[in-house]
């Protein structure tokens, strides 16, 4: 009763004073978005601990920053790619670039932005060309989106993607070999299931056919090759395959172990003058400042994690313990030298040296924003005591002849190669140098932009420049409507010569997509852009059950074999618009060990009127756990 005579009350107030009230409460609520819109920032100011790498190229690849979009410059193996990069894979040249997460891969003609890469997000924009994208790993929270000019795309599981862009932006195509992927249109979100095909044309897009994917050509084949190396990696036993560069230590080293440092892997072949960090130049990458670019085909893992040790005459690269997602640096190295090092033996100029870090030395970032947490993830894998509070005051390794690397300032700033430019530093003056506590003051000066080849004109703006169709807004608004099924024949195509009757094929399912109302904010700033929350999508009622992959100490997954696609009919569409080609000769992956050749068309069952039920940690998605590593693994002969 005392509550009706409450309401009463506040029914019979006057109108002015519930038009003050409400005047109150909005401006109440707008200090409060304000509030929280200048204190995010703060807690989103760390660097992301995730940097993609150029893995393997052909042809030319040119490289621009979004701030600098018609600065072309060209890159190669083991260059960082980071939220604002613009890739440009002339005609006759591909490229992958390996994110921890997965891999993307572009052919040749193809204009690539990666508009956002960092711990839990990868968002690609293609302005045209080819792109196939692997993605290996997508814990709850992870999102990967792929925009073009006139669609959206979520790639919603771990699984196989390739994105055609046409030259004249007006037609996109999605082929869903592995995995599940969502198409963005102004009514609805289209769910796109393994070996499925779709098209969409037009400005305002509309899907013109849905049909299966089974035409596969040479991009396809060097992708599947490329992923038998990342699949067949023995160093897996090792380190995390989230570890960038990791897959390459197989080819060209071999891995021991040993009672202080753990695992411990030896390169082959080294020179015997050589030592960690002297066969490179030096970038600078956003904001976390002067970067290490190996010449190694290998040097990537080595140099951007872990520690070294000199251990019986050689060097050897310690990952520490075993983290599912470790954190990336630029350079784990110790700095010394300064205005007056070394003077006297550089005709009149400074010097500047580095020593790579050994086993417990702490990394200090060379950056501001690096909380507690922050320090642990670059220290604790590698024995650092944790209340350690200032570097040492001689750094184990600067004992090794060699280790120390010194170059002219003149050289460091202007991003020239390290190993013909050193500097013989007698060990007198390295004994008694004294470690700075930050990195060194020059800002590195950027290489000049190259000319266009002479015979070709081609070379395009910048895909960070394009303007996205439709709008971020509309693609957001039609992402969080109801996620519209691709239709389905309600029984599969029998198999050609086979007399077996056809089978009745699932339904998919229907929910809801709720992607990062970020996601597709165009375009991102350069520099690494603040962490959002991921795809928030229901568990799938069909198929087997795919669980989270295991975080914290769990090592990850490993690829699950691929499963029998489901039936799709090809619907019919707009005429006008171009359609996708008929198969030709499906992608073939031979087993592990096989030589890259192309298989013959392989006989394929229909798919069961009910697949199986999964049970706890089992299935062929990506949240398969496995068991964890031994604390001391053997090597594998």
């Amino acid at each position: 009763m005392r509550h009706n005579v409450r309401l009463d009350g506040e029914r019979a107030r006057p109108q002015w004073w519930r038009t003050a009230w409400r005047h109150v409460a909005i401006a109440v609520v707008a200090l409060s978005l304000a509030t929280s819109a200048v204190a995010a920032p703060a807690q989103d100011e760390e660097l992301p601990a995730r940097v993609g790498r150029l893995a393997d190229f052909a042809g030319q690849i040119l490289f621009s920053t979004q701030d600098k979009p018609d600065d072309w410059q060209p890159v190669g193996t083991n260059y960082p790619i980071t939220s604002g990069a613009n890739l440009w894979a002339s005609a006759d040249g591909r490229a992958e670039i390996d994110y921890g997460g997965g891999q993307f891969r572009v052919a040749g003609d193809t204009n690539v932005h990666v508009a956002r890469l960092d711990d839990r997000q990868l968002t690609l924009f293609v302005a045209q060309g080819r792109v196939i994208v692997r993605v290996r790993v997508q814990d709850p929270g992870d999102a990967t989106f792929v925009d073009t000019p006139n669609s959206h795309l979520t790639l919603l599981r771990p699984g196989l993607y390739r994105i055609d862009v046409a030259p004249d932006r007006e037609t996109t195509s999605l082929i869903v070999r592995e995995g599940e992927a969502a198409v963005a249109l102004p009514t609805a979100a289209r769910q796109v299931l393994a070996g499925q095909a779709i098209a969409i044309g037009g400005g305002e897009p509309v899907v013109s056919e849905v049909r299966y994917a089974q035409a596969a050509d040479g991009f396809d084949t060097w992708s599947a090759n490329r992923d038998r190396g990342y699949e067949g990696s023995r160093s897996a036993a090792y380190v995390s395959r989230q570890m960038v560069g990791a897959s390459d230590l197989d080819r060209y080293g071999a891995w021991q172990n040993t009672r202080e440092y753990g695992p411990v892997w030896f390169p082959y072949a080294a020179a015997p003058d050589w030592a960690p960090y002297s066969d490179g130049y030096w970038v600078d990458i956003g904001g976390w400042g002067p970067t290490w670019v190996d010449s190694a085909p290998w040097g990537y893992a080595p140099f951007h994690y872990g520690r070294w040790a000199f251990i019986g005459g050689r060097w050897g690269w310690c990952p520490g313990g075993y983290v599912a997602r470790p954190a990336w640096a630029p350079a784990l190295v110790a700095w010394y030298g300064g205005p007056r090092f070394g003077v006297g033996i550089a005709g009149g100029r400074p010097l500047y040296g580095w020593v790579p870090l050994g086993w417990r030395e702490p990394y200090y970032p060379g950056w501001r924003r690096c909380s507690a947490n922050c320090w642990a993830r670059f220290n604790r894998p590698y024995g650092v005591d944790p209340t350690a509070s200032a570097p040492p005051a001689r750094h184990v390794n600067l004992a090794v002849p060699g280790a120390l690397s010194a170059v002219p300032a003149v050289t460091l700033a202007g991003r020239a190669p390290v190993r013909p430019n050193l500097v013989s530093v007698p060990g007198d003056l390295a004994s008694s140098a004294t470690p700075m506590r930050s990195v060194p003051p020059i800002r590195l000066e950027e290489r000049q932009a190259p000319r266009p080849p002479s015979d070709s004109s081609s070379v395009p703006r910048a895909a960070s420049t394009y303007a996205r169709v439709p709008a971020a807004e509309a693609a957001s608004a039609a992402r969080q409507r109801p996620l519209a099924p691709t239709p389905v024949p309600t029984t599969a195509p029998t198999r050609p010569g086979s007399s077996q009757p056809p089978t009745a094929s699932r339904a998919p399912v229907t929910g809801t997509l709720q992607p990062p109302t970020s996601a597709l904010a165009a375009p991102a700033r350069p520099g690494p852009a603040p962490s959002q929350r991921g795809l928030e999508i229901p568990a799938p009622a069909y198929g087997t059950h795919r669980g989270a992959v295991p975080a914290g100490d769990v090592p990850p997954q490993r690829m699950q074999p691929r499963s029998t696609p489901p039936a799709v009919p090809a619907s019919s569409g707009s005429s006008a618009l171009p359609q996708i080609p008929a198969p030709a000769t499906p992608i073939s992956v031979a087993p592990r060990g096989a030589p890259p050749v192309a298989a013959p068309v392989p006989s394929v069952p229909s798919p069961p009127a009910h697949p199986p039920a999964a049970t706890a940690g089992s299935g062929t998605g990506a949240g398969r756990s496995m068991p964890e590593p031994p604390s001391a693994p053997e090597p594998r002969r």
